[in-house]
């Protein structure tokens, strides 16, 4: 959006989601124990015959140059991260998958498929990408593993669950500062969605063929494909959703934008070339003036982006009841009201998952 440069706001944001998120995973592990075909992505297509040029800026016509892979940083190694989505996905009762994106990164997902799936009846699927440095263990905070079986988001009663698709991100080298500068994360700051391009975002690429695997299987209605995630993943299935033929919505918790975030050094106007419905989860008092930034990025999809009809979105108190408005005292400068933002962007809204639901039951493909 590129409004507010306040890299002090981001550097308390990055400290108490590190702390909170700590919690969050370790508790969840107690508890728990699309078409790829979509045109470029941005206003201007870069040369096929070689990287897209890095002007004096640093930036590409894609936004910032493709985000480095890091072999061990400081937050931990992708081995680790591989090896907790393994534990995860056995957990929930999962089939990991694995492939090798263009970059030659190895990369995973768990697919986790409810049994009355099938080609003769396939069923919806909900991809869901976790928050930066977590792996997918972050998805049993949200209770959304419990509605595999049941969950409707096919609207035919005869036909419950869906699957659900949990990529893996990379150990990249992110503008956020310290924790979040390395660690698993997305690379939504290089924003090659170009499927005719040989440098597509390899975390684009990699969610594709994730998405192709059940697909070319058979078992996905694949009219109802959703894109779902939770803070840096909500960054990075925003961008995807809005970007890729075949998603029917995105519903995220807890996104500002994808596409020009404060610590941007190359923001650019948001674009979309998926005119799908879109659907904003956010807390009033979430962490690093989440909430009021979330609502200008809706505001910004609302004025031409796509249809206003199909932007929507909900304001949740510490409680999860909805509110009318941002408490304006939450602005990631108030240390009155530090532990309340932690709380509330580490703690996933599970009261909403039947509305997130019902919104994308409500919003398949035509």
């Amino acid at each position: 959006m590129g409004v507010m440069q306040v890299p002090a706001v981001r550097l308390r944001y990055a400290q108490r989601l590190f702390a909170g998120m700590s919690l969050l995973v370790t508790a969840a592990l107690l508890q728990g124990c699309g078409d790829s075909s979509a045109p470029a992505g941005g206003a201007d297509a870069a040369s096929a015959s070689g990287p897209p040029a890095v002007d004096s800026k640093g930036c590409t016509v894609y936004g910032d140059p493709p985000r480095p892979t890091v072999s061990l940083s400081p937050d931990g190694t992708l081995n680790a991260a591989i090896a907790l989505l393994a534990n995860a996905c056995l957990t929930m009762g999962g089939e990991t998958l694995k492939w090798t994106d263009p970059d030659g990164n190895p990369r995973t997902a768990c697919m986790v498929v409810p049994p009355q799936a099938s080609a003769q009846k396939p069923v919806p699927m909900l991809v869901w990408l976790h928050p930066t440095l977590l792996a997918q263990d972050s998805i049993l905070a949200t209770g959304l593993p419990k509605l595999v079986r049941t969950g409707d988001l096919s609207g035919d009663p005869a036909n419950p669950g869906f699957i659900l698709l949990l990529p893996l991100g990379r150990d990249i080298k992110q503008f956020l500062p310290a924790p979040l500068n390395t660690g698993i994360g997305w690379d939504h700051w290089y924003r090659n969605l170009d499927r005719s391009s040989p440098y597509l975002n390899v975390d684009v690429a990699a969610i594709d063929y994730f998405i192709s695997v059940p697909e070319q299987r058979g078992i996905v209605d694949t009219k109802r494909v959703y894109m779902s995630g939770w803070s840096e993943g909500a960054d990075m299935s925003t961008l995807y959703g809005l970007d890729t033929n075949g998603i029917a919505a995105t519903g995220v918790y807890s996104t500002i934008t994808p596409f020009a975030d404060p610590a941007d050094p190359c923001p650019g106007p948001a674009f979309a070339t998926n005119q799908r419905p879109y659907y904003l989860m956010v807390r009033e008092c979430d962490a690093g003036d989440a909430c009021d930034l979330g609502q200008q990025f809706l505001n910004q999809l609302r004025g031409g982006v796509l249809p206003a009809a199909d932007v929507s979105g909900v304001i949740l108190d510490f409680a999860t009841k909805p509110v009318a408005m941002c408490n304006s005292a939450c602005n990631g400068s108030n240390p009155a009201y530090g532990s309340e933002e932690q709380y509330e962007h580490t703690h996933w809204p599970q009261p909403w998952n039947d509305n997130l639901l019902g919104f994308m039951r409500d919003n398949a493909e035509p």
